[in-house]
């Protein structure tokens, strides 16, 4: 191996049958070393501290550059494609500059690990927090189930058996294509990064929906099961919550229960914190937020979702930062949730709207507040599907699904569009316009009711 001037080794051979390569009867033929060239990154570079170097080797027509990966640790050997120390000199510092401006990453020897690091940091970070963990969850799962090792082993057969995989884990085709999605718009990413070649990115069609089937994966709840979900709060506070989703697996699950003195205590904090929870329910019942924004409405926290309750018609005040749909706007309440909201004291209009707090009194988060709403529609009993063996309880979100349906009935399609907040009216008119068969039903009925009253009410004496 040759020695440069200041005594570190050289760039490994890449083949020891080479001719002249070193061996332990042959050693190596003589060489001239060459100085390295060392031009050390400016303090913006993302990739501080590389540094190439160059050498000569007598048995290769070139000058040969290098440089030690700070990410994998590995040592990275070019050609400089010039037999002059002085050419050489000049396509190194090239090099190096790339490098430590970040303008070049190698195709090749890019671990899985360093890939999305990157990705998450340099392309995710300034997205909002809910598209950051759509792309994380959709990773972790193709991490789990396929360990990829590189961005190139990510394959066209590899995918296939993560789609596989994920149907056998009874998940939704909305939810497997939602997964492709994220990882085809990441490789992407890795292909204009460099960090992975086009010709290995992989090919695949997405899952394929029988036609006229509904993407929902609940539906709207009725007024009854609204009530049973409102007398079960306390109960679906005190029963206790799996940390983990429930894996399919052909053993018999083991119920989990409380000693009785603990159980006792927990009913009586839950019954001390129902309250807190019978109004978040009220709350998106009447007024259709999704539950996190239901946790960021204010009323007067001007960096909040805020109640605006001094105009001509009641408005709430959303932040892009705020919602879903990420635009700055101003969205007309109802009158029921109008009425509902004007039920707090004007003295008590401070602070968030809704303060459901778990069985210690603290203040609980989306999450968890979504996962309590849930126990609260199993015990309840309210089952808004039941697909391939997985059967699905109301959740926060049927409780704006149930707002939709009941004002589609009472609005045109387009102020049903704006007040549900959808981009697109094609989603308004796919969820909940023409879908609650029910409702048309009764409303056909009590057209014909009215019909048949006038046709057979006698006309007075002297009418025309």
């Amino acid at each position: 191996m040759p020695v440069m001037f200041d005594g570190s080794p050289g760039p490994a051979r890449m083949k020891a049958d080479r001719p002249g390569a070193q061996t332990p009867d042959r050693p190596y033929p003589q060489y001239k070393p060459v100085e390295e060239v060392c031009i050390m990154a400016t303090a913006h570079s993302p990739r501080s501290g590389i540094t190439v170097k160059v050498t000569k080797y007598a048995d290769r027509p070139f000058l040969t550059m290098y440089y030690d990966c700070p990410e994998s640790g590995r040592r990275v050997p070019r050609t400089t494609k010039q037999t002059t120390e002085k050419g050489a000199r000049k396509v190194a510092a090239q090099w190096e500059a790339e490098l430590n401006e970040g303008r070049y990453s190698p195709v090749a020897g890019c671990s899985w690990e360093v890939f999305r690091d990157r990705f998450m940091q340099d392309h995710l970070a300034g997205l909002a927090e809910a598209t950051y963990a759509a792309y994380a969850t959709a990773l972790n799962a193709f991490e789990t189930i396929c360990r990829p090792k590189r961005p190139a082993d990510v394959t066209t057969e590899r995918l296939a058996h993560f789609q596989r995989e994920l149907r056998r884990q009874r998940k939704s085709a909305s939810t497997i294509s939602c997964y492709l999605r994220h990882i085809k718009a990441a490789l992407n990413w890795a292909v204009t990064n460099k960090m992975l070649a086009a010709s290995r990115l992989p090919t695949f069609d997405m899952p394929k929906r029988v036609k006229g089937t509904s993407r929902a994966k609940g539906r709207a709840i009725t007024t009854e099961e609204f009530e049973r979900m409102m007398t079960k709060v306390a109960d679906g506070l005190a029963a206790p919550l799996r940390s983990k989703r429930d894996k399919p697996t052909d053993k018999p699950k083991r119920k989990f229960t409380f000693a009785p003195e603990v159980l006792a205590e927990r009913r009586r904090k839950a019954a001390a914190a129902a309250p807190s929870w019978q109004r978040l329910l009220r709350g998106l019942w009447l007024s259709g937020l999704r539950l996190g924004e239901s946790l960021d409405l204010s009323w007067d926290e001007p960096d909040h979702i805020r109640v605006d309750l001094s105009g001509r018609r009641p408005m709430l005040v959303i932040l892009a930062e705020c919602e879903k749909g990420r635009q700055d706007r101003l969205l007309p309440i109802t009158p029921d949730f109008a009425a509902f909201l004007e039920e707090t004291p004007e003295a008590d209009r401070t602070g968030p709207v809704f303060r459901p707090v778990s069985l210690d009194g603290e203040v609980v988060t989306a999450h968890n507040a979504g996962k309590r709403i849930s126990r609260m529609g199993k015990l309840a009993g309210v089952k808004v599907s039941d697909r391939q063996g997985k059967v699905k309880f109301a959740s926060a979100h049927d409780l704006r699904r149930a707002f939709g349906f009941r004002w589609s009935t009472r609005v045109m399609p387009a102020v049903l569009k704006e007040l549900m907040r959808h981009e697109d009216i094609s989603t308004t008119m796919e969820y909940y316009v023409g879908q609650n068969a029910e409702g048309v039903a009764d409303a056909i009925w009590a057209a014909a009711e009215r019909i048949n009253t006038s046709v057979n009410t006698p006309t007075p004496a002297g009418g025309m």
